[in-house]
């Protein structure tokens, strides 16, 4: 059985504060759980309700875990209906003397929905770096890590000042471009020296790039718009912008 002792800790994960005390990361879901599994990264523990257990006995044969009830389950996770499995691990930290390959750069980004499935696609495309200003939302919010799924586990995520991870891309000889949609350069048309890693600067859903960006990141693109409506959502021009670039 779990302790209200460890109810208390795990439910403080689905906040910054507790995350940020612990240094852990909460994990909810079968698909997302076995994703990190195959990653191999270090899960702590893995607690499973008996419905769970009978319905998946492949996974649950596999692995270690407690069980748990579904009425505690929901009181950890403040899901209606969850899947019955949840598990923690460590908060993976990354690094600015880790980086190879291309990168993103995020500038303010608020939406946690937005933010997961930024580093989704990313991972999609095979882009390891993930450097957020420390305006964004936090990685490891519990929506950032569904929508993510799984991506946190395969990426380079640097959260620190937005002036410092551009300097410090500069620096290693990074091309540095920022999507902008009243730019006079069309990503169609974008040209840059294959020999050489480049980085992308994503701006604030309401607001777009900071004065900072704008300053620091002197070639900038836009999407070709054919349609009326006023902008595009910044996780699908992320995509677009990706799919683009690995052509």
């Amino acid at each position: 059985m779990i302790s209200k002792h460890k109810i208390k800790i795990l439910r403080s994960l689905n906040t910054k504060k507790g995350r940020l005390l612990h240094k852990m990361i909460l994990l909810e879901g079968k698909r997302l759980i076995e994703e990190v599994l195959s990653e191999k990264s270090k899960i702590k523990k893995i607690w499973i309700t008996k419905d769970f257990e009978n319905n998946n006995s492949e996974l649950t044969k596999k692995i270690n875990f407690e069980e748990i009830s579904n009425k505690e389950i929901k009181m950890i996770t403040g899901t209606v209906n969850p899947q019955g499995i949840i598990a923690i691990t460590e908060i993976k930290e990354g690094s600015l003397d880790n980086i190879f390959g291309n990168a993103i750069i995020l500038d303010n980004i608020s939406d946690p929905g937005n933010l997961g499935t930024i580093m989704r696609s990313a991972c999609w495309f095979g882009i390891r770096n993930i450097f957020l200003s420390k305006e964004c939302v936090d990685p490891y919010n519990s929506k950032v890590i569904r929508s993510a799924m799984g991506a946190h586990f395969k990426q380079n995520i640097v959260i620190d000042e937005l002036d410092s991870l551009i300097n410090h891309l500069y620096s290693n000889d990074y091309q540095l471009l920022s999507t902008d949609l009243n730019s006079n350069n069309n990503l169609k048309n974008l040209k840059i020296d294959k020999n050489k890693k480049w980085g992308v600067v994503f701006g604030n859903e309401a607001h777009g790039l900071s004065k900072l960006t704008k300053e620091k990141i002197e070639y900038n693109v836009k999407i070709s718009q054919f349609g009326p409506i006023e902008s595009l959502n910044v996780a699908v021009a992320c995509g677009i912008f990706l799919y683009e670039m690995s052509k």
